[in-house]
């Protein structure tokens, strides 16, 4: 499970690819690419704060879309810097589904070194696929 900032992707905005053996790997692989874009060291964030979420969507990579925009949202709105703690996927004739524990805590510039303010996930670029070695994606962040 890894990521890394694609930087010959864009120039306005990040781009990152992230992969997992597993579906819930990439998905908790990806969470922290966008943390990573928003502070120097997502593995250093406390475990203060907690919220579990339930999301849906007609395909995959959309499921991950709305896990990422998630994300972002509670960073938004509660000021909360979360990663991925627990993820759990479904596929059902109706589509995709997710269950994800998401762990962190309240954004402060005196404990954590903040980088960039990401925006949201855009559809530029944007790929969910099945690899030899499980699952990979490329994401682009409006910063």
């Amino acid at each position: 499970m890894s990521w890394r900032f694609l930087e010959e992707k864009t120039t306005a905005d990040v781009a990152f690819r992230a992969d997992g053996r597993t579906l819930e790997e990439l998905f908790a692989s990806a969470a922290d690419a966008v943390v990573g874009t928003m502070v120097s060291d997502p593995l250093a964030l406390g475990r203060r704060e907690s919220r579990t979420v339930e999301l849906s969507a007609e395909s995959v990579e959309m499921l991950l879309f709305e896990l990422l925009q998630t994300i972002i949202f509670h960073k938004d709105a509660q000021r909360l810097l979360l990663r991925v703690d627990e993820v759990s996927t479904r596929q059902s004739p109706a589509g995709w589904s997710c269950t994800a524990t998401l762990r962190g805590e309240i954004i402060d510039s005196r404990r954590q070194d903040l980088l960039t303010d990401v925006k949201a996930v855009t559809l530029q670029g944007y790929r969910v696929a099945r690899t030899p070695g499980g699952w990979e994606a490329e994401v682009v962040l409006d910063v």
